[in-house]
This record gives C-alpha cells, structure tokens and sequence, in this order.
C-alpha cells in the first residue's frame, strides 16, 4: 500500500514538473497543413505554433449551423437565439457567454466528437501519459478578452471572421492591471498601468483555415475584426494537473 502511494506521489510530482516548463522566450512557430507529421515535435519547444492552409471549415460556419434546425432556440445571449443571432447583422455584439454555455454549445454542433477525432492524437502522440488526457471544447461566438492558458495545450480554431489574436508571455501580468482578464491589451491605456510599455506582445491575424496551438502560461485574447459573424473553437488538452490549475484559476 505503501508502494503505491509513492508511485502516486512521485507521478504527481513529475506531472507538476513538466507542467511548469515553459519558454521564456518569445516565439511562434509556423508550419504548413501539410506538414503536421512534425507537429509532435514542435510541440516540444513550448511556444505556440501556427498552422496554416487547412482549408476551408467544415463545421461551426453560419451555414451548418443554420442547417442544424435542433439548436436554432439555443439561448447565446439574454432575450437572442442562435437562429436570431445568424440572421441578425454582423455588426451586432454579443456579450460573452459563460463558460457553461459555451461548452454546452460545443456538444450540441459536434465540436467537441470533431476535436477528439482530429486532433487528440496529433496533440498526444509524444506523450506516454495519454490516457490520463482529454480535450474539453467551447465555441465562443464573438471577442474572447484576455486570459492565460492553463491547459497542457490550447487549441484555437477560427471557423467565421477573422480575428486580431494577442500573444503574451504569462509573466507579462506584473505589468497589467489588477483587472487584466477579460480585456484587451490593444484597449489598455497608461492610466491603466504606468508599465505597459514593458509589455513584449506579438497580434496575428487568423482566418478560418488556420489553427493556432498555445501551450500553458501564455496570454491570449482574440479580438473580431467584425466583418462577419465571428465564430471559434477554443480546444484544451488537459489532464489532472492542467485541470487543477483550470478550476484554482
């Protein structure tokens, strides 16, 4: 018994250990759809890896989405259905939605069947603890403030619009605001915080056919250029420990 509360105990630590790896330098990596048999590898480097050219979505566009006439009456603001939300026009905002609806949503369209058929063993191929990891998907339709990546990797895959995404490194918090999470550093003044110009930040611009893969202790935000219904997967691999940070925040 006492063996294997060792073993336990000794797994947990290297599962903490690996986890807390990260890059400190600020780098993006670029492949091409074609190339994905190198992803296992890049993933390695802990810096967050652009993938490009793999065509256009077949899933989470306007139209499938109207073709599914099960989820017209899915509640994505207050008093505002799906079906109302599509045909409304682009111009309108909605709010965020909470976490929970977000991957209610996930299920209901087929993101989350979709994340785990093409993307769990591209992201877990190196790993000789998958079976201990899971993808956990959410749709965001709209703008996503910043916050940091928590999971073992953060999957980002616009589907409708595009977006002005903003890389951080975690460690650039001492120099937000107390209230960072949730905005975006584009709209951040001075009178905010007197060291945002210490702030080493890069903005790539994603369309749908491009995946961004984000590895833990980044910041992140994607901000819609509002040219059409902004619409994006937001896939995390996570397992216990990842997890855990997840839920303490």
């Amino acid at each position: 018994m006492i063996e294997i509360i060792i073993f336990l105990a000794l797994l947990f630590l290297v599962f903490v250990f690996f986890y807390k790896q990260s890059s400190s330098d600020f780098n993006i990596l670029q492949i091409e759809a074609s190339n994905l048999s190198t992803l296992s590898e890049l993933l390695e480097e802990s810096s967050p890896i652009v993938i490009r050219g793999l065509g256009p979505p077949t899933l989470l566009t306007p139209e499938t989405l109207r073709t599914n006439s099960r989820i017209q009456t899915f509640p994505v603001s207050e008093g505002i259905s799906l079906s109302k939300w599509l045909d409304s026009p682009p111009s309108q905002i909605l709010a965020t939605q909470p976490q929970e609806m977000r991957e209610q949503l996930a299920e209901e369209v087929g993101v989350s069947m979709w994340a785990n058929h093409t993307w769990f063993s591209a992201l877990t191929e190196s790993s000789w603890f998958s079976f201990l990891q899971t993808l956990e998907s959410q749709v965001f339709l709209g703008s996503m403030g910043m916050q940091k990546t928590t999971a073992l990797q953060t999957l980002i895959y616009p589907t409708s619009g595009t977006f002005t995404c903003s890389l951080t490194l975690g460690t650039a918090t001492k120099f937000l605001p107390e209230n960072w999470e949730g905005r975006f550093l584009a709209d951040l003044r001075p009178s905010d915080s007197p060291l945002l110009h210490e702030i080493e930040f890069l903005d790539i611009i994603l369309r749908p056919g491009t995946v961004l893969i984000v590895p833990p202790h980044w910041i992140v935000s994607m901000k819609s250029n509002n040219d059409t219904h902004p619409i994006f997967a937001y896939i995390e691999l996570q397992n216990p420990i990842s997890k855990l940070a997840t839920v303490i925040g």
